[in-house]
């Protein structure tokens, strides 16, 4: 009768720490699009100028190193995009380069600036 409790309170505890376990979330593979990596740390953005094939897909992985400054989020504001940026875990944006000109992104106060050239 013992056997069967301890299997039963193993099973629960699984179940109770799965969701604590869970990995970082994963950036979605590939759809062939070109992928530009950005390291935000409290200095802003490196590289800050990156570079694309005008009109084309493009994928933008930013990864935020540090808690310090103000790089916790990233705005696209052309695109109306606003994204969380989670310490250490990479950040997928799918955008798509215009025809001429730059893309230009921030940090939600503005203060961190970058952008892609569209090529």
């Amino acid at each position: 009768m013992l056997r069967p409790s301890l299997l039963l309170l193993a099973a629960l505890f699984a179940t109770l720490l799965a969701p604590a376990c869970k990995n970082a979330p994963s950036v979605p593979p590939s759809d062939g699009r070109p992928a530009l990596e950005v390291k935000v740390d409290a200095t802003g953005y490196h590289p800050d100028k990156l570079h694309a094939k005008a009109g084309k897909p493009v994928r933008l992985l930013v990864t935020r190193t540090t808690d310090d400054g103000c790089g916790q989020q990233l705005v696209v504001p052309s695109l109306h995009l606003k994204y969380e940026l989670p310490l250490n875990q990479p950040v997928a944006i799918d955008v798509t380069m215009p025809e001429k000109g730059e893309l230009a992104f921030a940090c939600g106060m503005d203060m961190y600036k970058g952008s892609i050239v569209a090529d």
